[in-house]
């Protein structure tokens, strides 16, 4: 069974003549935004002193990713909408690019780290996560109801402390059709005139 040291495993933990260590990342791909420091000591009967190996686990880029990728789907009839993804800045600043799904102001929006972490949009990360290991966030907006008969997009974008980037579009199917008039039965006097009034997303015909 290996050892394991900050993330570090090494493997095998005993051995009898000539005999290869090898080191690696435990679980791989770990995030550490900071690079992570361990001392192995090998032992050995009627050896003195013990011999140390001090293994670094190597520092991972600053990245910050979405989930679903580019594009993302919403209901026509909007509602809460569940953004995730994975980062492992210091501090993660959400904005909203072109689009019209969501109409919320979303400066001071809250969001969820590692699904239990409630942080401000903007605002560093308390106990920096991401220094040691790579962490989930969960952003909840609200998009508003497409009452046109047109597809409608969004973007979000994120940025971490370092400047790093990603951008998810949002995607609104097209709402339903309306038509409604003010009145279903007139009187049209002998003079002057009685109107009429068309309330609709589409276009229309009078026959």
């Amino acid at each position: 069974m290996a050892v394991t040291k900050q993330n570090i495993s090494v493997n095998p933990t005993s051995g009898s003549g000539n005999t290869t260590l090898t080191f690696t990342a435990s679980p791989a791909s770990l995030g550490n935004r900071v690079a992570k420091n361990a001392t192995f000591t090998v032992t050995a009967p009627g050896v003195s002193p013990n011999k140390t190996i001090t293994a670094t686990l190597e520092a991972a880029a600053e990245f910050v990713s979405f989930d679903d990728g580019a594009e993302m789907a919403v209901a026509k009839g909007g509602g809460a909408v569940v953004i995730t993804g994975t980062s492992n800045s210091d501090k993660l600043t959400f904005t909203k690019g072109s689009g019209s799904v969501i109409t919320a102001d979303i400066t001071s929006v809250k969001y969820k780290v590692n699904t239990s972490t409630d942080v401000t949009n903007g605002v560093a990360i308390a106990g920096d996560p991401g220094a040691t290991a790579k962490y989930t966030f969960e952003l909840t907006l609200t998009a508003a109801d497409n009452t046109t008969i047109s597809e409608r997009t969004q973007q979000i974008i994120v940025t971490s402390t370092g400047g790093k980037t990603a951008t998810i579009q949002l995607k609104q199917a097209s709402g339903d059709a309306y038509l409604n008039l003010s009145a279903a039965t007139i009187t049209v006097p002998q003079t002057g005139s009685v109107t009429v009034d068309v309330t609709t997303n589409t276009t229309f015909t009078v026959s």
